[in-house]
């Protein structure tokens, strides 16, 4: 049996929406600031999701936040409340041009702080922190700098308490999106970036070749994602709050028959567990375990308990019991994906299943990704089509 579990973006959609939503936002943000507008290029978004600020929610708040800090250091002589609008209003009265900041280096220290840090976020302002410590100007903005890197940065994944993550939806879903998901009237009216913008990458003849494999009994399939979900289809809850992100880009590429392990399946668990949802998403194995289990069951909500329960217990149950002499093929743009399958599998292993793995790394030959695969020995595919192909073919 073949396992495979495919990332989203940047594997099977081209997800214009996404990088059009971060850029928007950053600039959005800085404008507000006084700095003007500085939306990270693409190679640097690229280069944020090569070293782990592979959620929007994560990386959008730390480039402001990186700009506030340098906003500062630059011109201290403005005070700032701890409030965060009355902050940026502020700001917008005392105007600073900046230069374009250098977020390739600030995501190149993130990456190596992710390994002390519970999830990017933390990473992002512990490193940011660092820097106002290093600082002697910044002293006197210590406390305003403390207070305002908790709203960007303490809870990234709170739609309703992080002021970047609130305005990145509004762009993504849209506001009549907003309007349906989160239940309130919206800040300001806009058009859904991800039905405007994003693209199918998976080809339609590669599509049919990898259905004929499933009907054959010989692979199986699960989508596995950070972009936000519903909860588990198998599960009886309601689903306010959650956003479908990640089935419109299942259905953009006609997958829609397949389980589906997003963010709000990782946060449906989380609430239950009574953990926070960016101790339980990838890099963490948790997640990859999840989407081993429903690739190989069909199954959801106890493939997401199974998860847990191995990774918090040493507990092996179903679905990830029923695992015997599988192959997982992991087809992923981000190492810390990988990363997050490549630490399930030792998971498994050591509960004692038989169980082998592929990792196929789906990114242009160059840049920061190209790198991070290649230090981890990951081959590199330039479309999900010919991974696939190339999968089939050892099947």
């Amino acid at each position: 049996m073949h396992l495979f579990l495919f990332d989203v973006d940047s594997v099977l959609v081209e997800a214009n929406g996404y990088l059009k939503a971060l850029q928007d936002t950053v600039a959005h943000f800085s404008r507000q600031m006084g700095v003007g507008a500085h939306p990270p290029t693409e190679a640097e978004v690229r280069a944020l999701e090569a070293h782990g600020l592979t959620s929007e929610w994560d990386s959008a708040p730390t480039c402001i936040a990186a700009l506030l800090a340098e906003r500062l250091r630059r011109e201290p002589t403005v005070t700032l409340p701890n409030d965060w609008t009355e902050a940026l209003a502020t700001l917008a009265a005392h105007p600073f041009p900046l230069p374009h900041p250098d977020y390739t280096d600030l995501a190149q220290r993130v990456g190596e702080s992710l390994a002390n840090q519970p999830g990017a976020a933390h990473a992002a302002r512990a490193v940011l922190w660092e820097d106002v410590l290093a600082a002697p100007s910044l002293e006197p903005h210590r406390p305003a700098l403390d207070a305002l890197f908790d709203v960007l940065l303490g809870r990234t994944h709170d739609f309703y308490r992080a002021p970047v993550t609130r305005h990145f939806q509004h762009l993504v879903i849209g506001s009549q999106g907003v309007r349906r998901t989160y239940g309130i009237t919206p800040d300001f009216e806009s058009a859904a970036y991800l039905q405007a913008h994003d693209r199918p990458l998976l080809a339609a003849d590669v599509r049919a070749r990898l259905q004929g494999s499933i009907a054959d009994g010989g692979v199986r399939v699960a989508l596995y994602t950070a972009r936000p979900s519903l909860t588990p289809v198998d599960a009886d809850v309601a689903t306010d709050g959650y956003s479908p992100e990640a089935e419109m880009a299942r259905s953009l590429v006609k997958l829609d028959d397949y389980p589906l392990i997003g963010l709000g399946r990782v946060r449906w668990l989380a609430e239950r567990a009574g953990e926070r949802v960016e101790h339980l998403v990838k890099p963490s194995p948790v997640q990859a375990l999840a989407a081993i289990g429903a690739a190989q069951s069909g199954q959801e909500t106890g493939a997401l308990e199974a998860a847990l329960a191995l990774h918090q217990d040493s507990e092996l149950g179903p679905p990830l019991a029923n695992l015997d002499a599988v192959t997982v093929h992991v087809f992923e743009d981000s190492p810390g994906g990988i990363d997050a399958v490549k630490h399930a599998i030792e998971l498994l292993r050591a509960a004692g299943l038989d169980i082998a793995w592929q990792p196929h790394g789906i990114t242009p030959a160059d840049g920061p990704k190209a790198e991070a695969m290649a230090a981890r020995d990951v081959p590199i595919y330039p479309s999900i089509n010919q991974a696939i192909l190339d999968a089939l073919e050892t099947i």
